[in-house]
């Protein structure tokens, strides 16, 4: 009680932090804002110039952007990094503290998966946050002991997907001797690794098509289709 008999209250949190004496407020503070751990997930997929990042996430106004990159930099959770020529431009990348918040964005991944569903017609799909959702998504008692990898092309991006046992990479980028090299638009894609669409039914189509036989495709779909929602997706 205080000297006049009142109870004391806790003092006002700043509105931009939580001001409680507690490691998950203490890391909330710099990650609880909106659209942090995007800009974390988007890196994830590697070095990003500011204009990568701006595209991977056009509803984020650039000087929001641009205040979010500096405070992870700021808290040692990316830094700047010009690449060698004949690139020569200054790229953002996850440091190796970055590198640990990119473990609990995969968690929450496979939170999201349990509501996910097929993509909604307002919904945006890019295809780095696609190709990014197969590590959350990949199953690895269908995948056992196998290290092999498939090829992506999503609108003319190429992705890897690389398989390890217990674990899953993916990236930008070519395999060279993938079992399965698979090439349709983002939205097609999006379909086929939600289960909205019939894999026969896009081959049929001309919607998807594959270098590589009809059993790897059964087994990449295998490996890392998305669950069926066991809640309902939000509205």
């Amino acid at each position: 009680m205080s000297p006049k008999g009142k109870t004391a209250k806790a003092p006002k949190a700043s509105t931009r932090r939580y001001g409680q004496y507690c490691p998950v407020a203490k890391s909330l503070d710099v990650l609880g804002e909106r659209w942090t751990l995007l800009v974390v997930r988007t890196l994830m997929m590697g070095p990003q110039r500011y204009t990568d990042l701006r595209e991977a996430l056009p509803g984020l106004a650039t000087d929001l952007l641009t205040a979010r990159l500096r405070t992870l930099e700021g808290a040692g959770y990316l830094e700047r990094r010009q690449l060698p020529r004949p690139a020569s431009v200054m790229v953002y990348q996850l440091t190796p503290a970055g590198q640990r918040i990119a473990l609990v964005v995969l968690e929450l991944g496979r939170i999201g998966l349990a509501r996910l569903g097929p993509p909604a017609h307002d919904d945006l799909v890019t295809s780095d946050a696609l190709v990014l959702s197969l590590r959350p998504s990949f199953r690895a008692e269908v995948a056992g002991e196998a290290e092999e990898s498939y090829r992506l092309e999503l609108d003319g991006e190429s992705y890897v997907v690389s398989v390890h046992p217990g674990w899953a990479e993916t990236g930008r980028g070519t395999a060279s001797d993938p079992q399965l090299s698979l090439t349709a638009s983002t939205q097609t894609f999006a379909a086929l690794i939600s289960g909205a669409v019939d894999a026969d039914a896009a081959l049929s189509a001309g919607d998807l098509s594959i270098d590589g036989s009809r059993r790897a495709l059964d087994r990449f779909l295998a490996i890392f289709s998305y669950p069926v929602p066991s809640e309902p997706a939000a509205t």
